[in-house]
């Protein structure tokens, strides 16, 4: 009984596994660092572009709105050296060996998907501070009340479109990264499987 085998059995065990293909995935990672290279010049530009433009129309802005927009920036500079430590894997990265290249590679797809996770839920701290913000204007009565309400439907207007506009870029990109991640680790154990037999 033992010697008769399951043709489906006999089939998969016949079939030969997908190689990889290492110079695909070499270049793969090389465009990563590229990428995660600009990404942290772009992390760190939001925070000093924004903090020059302050700087430079401090005298223009009313106390509340400056305590709360260097509150933002300065909340802004732990988010962006985190970021930084996330892309650390293809950051000055330069091994030649092959493996390290695979291995480098799995650990920023992983970190890339935990980026893009909290670039998705950075949102709502931002939109608390939002709301202290134009609570802290009535209440400080800094502008006429018509002007606040006019200012708080414009920038709700513009925030629901930018911060739905990144929910649905880092949805996107936190799906791709995990797909990536998965089709790269199917691939490398249907290597290893193939080697073992």
């Amino acid at each position: 009984m033992s010697d008769i085998q399951d043709p489906l059995s006999q089939l998969w065990q016949g079939q030969t596994a997908e190689q990889p293909d290492i110079q695909a995935i070499t270049k793969k990672w090389r465009w990563t660092k590229v990428k995660q290279h600009l990404y942290v010049c772009l992390d760190v530009l939001s925070v000093v572009i924004p903090f020059v433009l302050i700087w430079q129309y401090m005298d223009e802005l009313d106390i509340v709105t400056k305590r709360i927009v260097l509150a933002i920036l300065l909340l802004s500079v732990p988010f962006v050296v985190y970021l930084t430590w996330l892309r650390r894997f293809s950051l000055g990265w330069s091994s030649e060996s092959t493996e390290k290249y695979i291995q480098q590679l799995q650990k920023q797809l992983a970190n890339n998907s935990k980026i893009a996770f909290i670039t998705k839920h950075s949102i709502w701290p931002v939109l608390v501070l939002i709301g202290i913000q134009y609570f802290a204007l009535f209440y400080y009565d800094i502008f006429p009340i018509e002007k606040l309400i006019h200012k708080a439907v414009i920038s709700s207007c513009i925030v629901a479109v930018v911060f739905i506009a990144i929910w649905i870029w880092a949805d996107k990109r936190q799906k791709r990264f995990d797909k990536e991640l998965l089709e790269l680790n199917n691939l490398l154990d249907g290597t290893i499987t193939n080697h073992h037999k």
